[in-house]
């Protein structure tokens, strides 16, 4: 199975533990838990899906552009050959589903099965959260492709020495201005229907570029700043972001929407938040609580395709429970129904939340463990 960090004999840490935290922060984000938010400085939806996206960059290989076909072949392999399976075995349950009322079920077909993964990637409810994986592969072939006709159009030795020693630069600077400008159709209402598609990709594929340039020009001097400047400054950046959107940073990757305030201003808040975060890993890297991360970040993968799943099952048992102990108010029917997202909590208690958000992450890391321990034999 595909995973966003390296695989596990090739490991890096950190990575693996900001990748464990971004996908921790994806399942609080959709059970509308703000505890990691820093007081809601940094808000989760203004960040949280493009730590994927740079932490991807950050493992791109240029060496593989003298294999662009295998490269292509190896990702399709990673991440779309088990994104497929899983998309077919919601599909069937969600056929099942949706002649039961479930509203965000829709009945398996060819053109959802294939097709719509590419579009919204919403189509089977259950795995909603899994949209990314499709869309980070279209990222990663477009920057292949990109980096490759750099290379094809060096006209000159001298040429080719300052494009091959600036091409990190010159690729996130012109797809940051492509991404502005998508950011600031889509607040002018222009980037809807078929246009959300290409508007989502190049509004990401700046920040997996970001993650190229990190790793090649940017990192041996974030190392050298000390923790306590480094998280201050962040903060306070933050603080003039914050006050200059009014607070209104989160925005919508998926649908390319609610972009509230400057045009710039996503892209800031993706440096500060993963920053912030990935000095947070640095600093953990050796830590217990790293190790776990780290683990956590091994199955972002599973965690993201299935804990939506896992919500609805709990559910089901509470529903169950409820027709047992008496005075326990059932769960809300009509919204179990018709909202993929939604958890039930008994006498209304916010603490409650907390099972979910531990199923959420632990069933499917146990899942990824049954899925490795069978390849493994």
């Amino acid at each position: 199975m595909a995973d966003f960090v390296s695989r596990d004999t090739d490991r890096n840490r950190t990575m693996g533990i900001l990748t464990g935290i971004a996908i921790i922060l994806v399942v609080l984000g959709h059970l509308d838990m703000n505890e990691l938010s820093v007081f809601g400085l940094f808000p989760y939806y203004s960040f949280h899906v493009c730590i994927f996206l740079f932490v991807s960059g950050y493992f791109y290989k240029p060496e593989s552009e003298t294999g662009v076909f295998k490269f292509i072949g190896r990702k399709a392999l990673r991440l779309l050959v088990p994104y497929y399976i899983c998309n077919l075995i919601y599909g069937i349950i969600s056929t099942v589903l949706s002649k039961y009322g479930f509203t965000f079920c829709q009945p398996i077909s060819l053109r959802n099965l294939f097709i719509e993964p590419f579009l919204g990637g919403h189509q089977f409810g259950l795995n909603f959260a899994s949209w990314f994986v499709p869309a980070l592969f279209i990222v990663e072939v477009i920057n292949i492709l990109a980096r490759r006709f750099l290379t094809l159009i060096r006209l000159t030795d001298e040429l080719l020495l300052r494009i091959h020693t600036d091409r990190d630069v010159i690729m996130f600077v012109c797809t940051l201005a492509a991404g502005i400008a998508t950011v600031y159709l889509a607040q002018g209402g222009h980037v809807w229907g078929l246009y959300k598609t290409p508007g989502r990709i190049l509004f990401m594929i700046p920040v997996y570029e970001l993650g190229i340039l990190y790793r090649s020009h940017l990192e041996e001097y974030d190392k050298r700043i000390p923790d306590a400047v480094c998280l201050g400054a962040l903060c306070a950046v933050q603080l003039i972001i914050y006050s200059l959107s009014e607070g209104l940073l989160n925005f919508s990757v998926v649908w390319c929407t609610s972009f509230a305030s400057y045009a710039w201003v996503p892209y800031a808040t993706t440096v500060t938040g993963t920053w912030l975060w990935l000095r947070i890993s640095r600093m953990i890297t050796d830590s217990s609580p790293g190790y776990a991360l780290d683990r956590i970040g091994a199955s972002s993968f599973h965690i993201m395709m299935h804990h939506v799943a896992v919500f609805r099952v709990i559910d089901l048992i509470m529903y169950g429970l409820s027709l047992c102990i008496k005075d326990m108010t059932p769960p809300d029917m009509t919204r179990y129904l018709t909202d993929a997202v939604y958890v039930y909590l008994p006498g209304d208690m916010y603490p409650w939340k907390c099972v979910y958000l531990a199923a959420g992450i632990l069933i499917p890391v146990f899942i990824r463990s049954l899925v490795v321990k069978r390849e493994t034999h």
